[in-house]
């Protein structure tokens, strides 16, 4: 498991999305190393962090767990949220406030749930993802920013971000695949009591705000900031709107 460590200050934990690694937060390690102790967390078989077995959401969210301080504050994007969701119900007295961006309990669409992705557009995603890597990759680098202002010069730094780490294999993006596929948090989330702050974006695809609003209404200590413009990674569409919201949110007692 790898965790970098910059910064001083109150504990604050990072977990990124499917497909990534931790140095997708230098925006916030730029904006907040100074006054928070960062632990940038390598999700297993993305980044630095090896593989585990059993793969499962709740094996991640265990070993992630046993490798951090025993309090600190969580901030979870896509799938990183799921993971942060099942740590605050494994382990809530190690948590104190928690931050979902692009947030949902369910990324796939059920009979009773339409806040997510359509099962058939996933296996597609899925079944791509094995016959051409690179180009599987692009589209989603591009799917995660559609819309937002300069879009183009977003797309190629995250694909430069990605591939400043070695590019996790097909197996591991599987596995992740497979997490995503198989969870369905909706029935726990009334047990969450931590403050939790909720960041979408309005053009978001991949975790509708739809997701983000049904949160805010089940949990029980949540508030909703939706940024206009928006796609699937705010911090670096629109950092500005997104370091007010996260800022003001750890600033409060």
């Amino acid at each position: 498991m790898h965790i970098n460590k910059i910064g001083h200050g109150q504990d604050l934990v990072l977990i990124h999305g499917w497909g990534m690694h931790s140095g997708i937060w230098e925006p916030i390690i730029e904006k907040f190393s100074k006054q928070y102790s960062l632990h940038l967390v390598d999700i297993p078989g993305m980044g630095q962090s090896h593989i585990i077995d059993p793969y499962d959401l709740n094996h991640l969210a265990e070993e992630i767990s046993q490798n951090l301080p025993s309090s600190f504050d969580i901030l979870g994007w896509s799938l990183g949220g799921l993971i942060a969701l099942k740590m605050s119900l494994i382990h809530p007295k190690k948590i104190h406030r928690m931050v979902l961006v692009g947030g949902t309990p369910c990324f796939i669409n059920k009979t009773d749930w339409s806040f997510g992705v359509d099962i058939r557009d996933f296996n597609d995603f899925a079944n791509k993802l094995f016959k051409d890597y690179k180009a599987t990759m692009m589209n989603f680098y591009t799917l995660q920013l559609m819309h937002s202002k300069d879009s183009k010069l977003l797309i190629k730094k995250l694909k430069e971000m990605n591939e400043a780490a070695d590019p996790p294999e097909v197996k591991s993006l599987q596995l992740g695949l497979d997490i995503l596929l198989n969870n369905d948090l909706r029935d726990d989330i009334k047990k969450i009591n931590h403050q939790t702050l909720l960041i979408a974006g309005d053009m978001d695809r991949l975790t509708p705000k739809s997701a983000s609003m049904w949160l805010e209404e089940h949990l029980k200590e949540a508030r909703l900031k939706v940024i206009q413009g928006a796609s699937h990674i705010p911090f670096l569409s629109h950092p500005d709107d997104f370091f007010d919201h996260l800022d003001k949110f750890l600033l409060a007692a």
